[in-house]
């Protein structure tokens, strides 16, 4: 089945990980075209926000501005966490190991990222979307603990030059978007029965697979460029967590307490996937664990997991009623995907965008590009 995981959802709007201070952690789905949205009133950002935007480092890949979207700077410290998400998955080659074609790619998608997120924050602050500071602050407590101590958390922020406030600040701007996506767009899709039997009929041989597993974990994220310290206090939650997983507590309810991902609402259920579709030493242990199993801890890119092994399924053609449920979380995120093209497209019409450093060819903006090359 060629699904997308529905974790995978929204490209650069829906943030899985609070405690990832700023980076775009989901990858931009495929399929994009949609229905068009009113045009955002142009907010005015500018008042305190350039003097407040940090110097870039002496070691940084990019200036301290990189872009300006109605007068709010684009960082390029923002932008850099954003290429260091994209390299993650190939084991963060050094930046100038890579082709400049290449960089030019990395930079040119997360800059787009960065431009469409601030135009839909924007568009949201105009239309009043605010959040309780009490969810800002429930977001940031997760933060703290995917350091394992205040500790270790200001240590770590100090290294990349930031503070509290800018943690709270990019927690809150995340909620707020994600609001604004979930009231204007998620909130209102439907996929109907019918749409599910089409599609079906239409794609049967999308369903033929090979042997599939069926997991749900619990992730304890450890950023990348952690200290060997902070790696060992998220192994230590983990195996605390472990502790408890075997002495019966209900997975479901530790996955949504303490996994750091966007599953954790789901009780940290991934759905059915094959070898290659996810981390390989995710895949290892999950593909080797019994129905019902729960594994050790495992540290893949990502951060430690405990994985439970909930089905399996031997290779073979899926009937729609096996497919109906996953079939139609994916349909949905496809009209989800349409429609948050659309207006951001719409938004950059109507916007002021400069970009002050060299990128490679589309409009200023786009998050869609072509895939990243090895």
């Amino acid at each position: 089945m060629r699904f997308r995981n529905w974790m995978l959802l929204i490209a650069f709007a829906l943030f899985a990980a609070a405690w990832s201070l700023g980076q775009a952690q989901q990858p931009v789905p495929e399929s994009q075209p949609g229905a068009s949205a009113p045009a955002a009133k142009p907010v005015d950002t500018r008042a305190g926000q350039a003097d407040k935007t940090v110097p870039a480092r002496p070691e940084a890949m990019f200036p301290g501005v990189v872009a300006r979207v109605n007068g709010a700077p684009i960082s390029g410290r923002d932008v850099e966490q954003r290429v260091q998400a994209q390299l993650a998955p190939i084991g963060n080659p050094p930046w100038k190991n890579l082709r400049e074609d290449y960089r030019l790619e990395l930079t040119n998608n997360a800059i787009g990222s960065a431009v469409a997120e601030e135009l839909i924050y924007q568009k949201a602050v105009a239309a009043g979307v605010a959040v309780a500071p009490a969810n800002v602050q429930s977001e940031f407590e997760k933060v703290v603990k995917s350091f394992g101590s205040d500790a270790a958390m200001d240590a770590a922020l100090a290294e990349r030059g930031m503070d509290r406030a800018s943690v709270m600040k990019g927690l809150e701007r995340n909620l707020v978007v994600g609001k604004y996506i979930n009231d204007n767009i998620t909130g209102k899709i439907t996929v109907t029965p019918e749409e599910v039997a089409e599609y079906y009929k239409a794609h049967t041989e999308e369903f033929r697979h090979p042997d599939i597993v069926r997991t749900s974990h619990i992730l304890i994220l450890v950023p990348a460029g952690s200290s060997p310290e902070q790696d060992r206090l998220a192994r230590q939650r983990i195996e605390a967590i472990l502790v408890r997983a075997r002495k019966g507590e209900d997975f479901a309810k530790l996955a949504q307490e303490a996994s750091m991902d966007s599953s954790a609402s789901e009780g940290g259920d991934l759905g059915f996937t094959s070898q290659g579709q996810l981390d390989p030493a995710y895949d290892a242990v999950a593909f080797s664990l019994a129905v019902g199993s729960l594994s050790d801890p495992v540290r893949s890119q990502a951060g430690y997991h405990i994985i439970k092994v909930i089905d399996r399924k031997k290779a073979g053609l899926a009937t729609l009623d096996e497919s109906r449920a996953q079939l139609a979380e994916f349909l949905k995120s496809e009209k989800s995907n349409m429609q948050l093209q659309q207006l951001v497209d719409q938004l950059r019409k109507d916007a002021k965008i400069e970009i002050l450093i060299p990128m490679t060819a589309g409009p200023p903006g786009s998050p869609t590009v072509s895939s990243p090359r090895p």
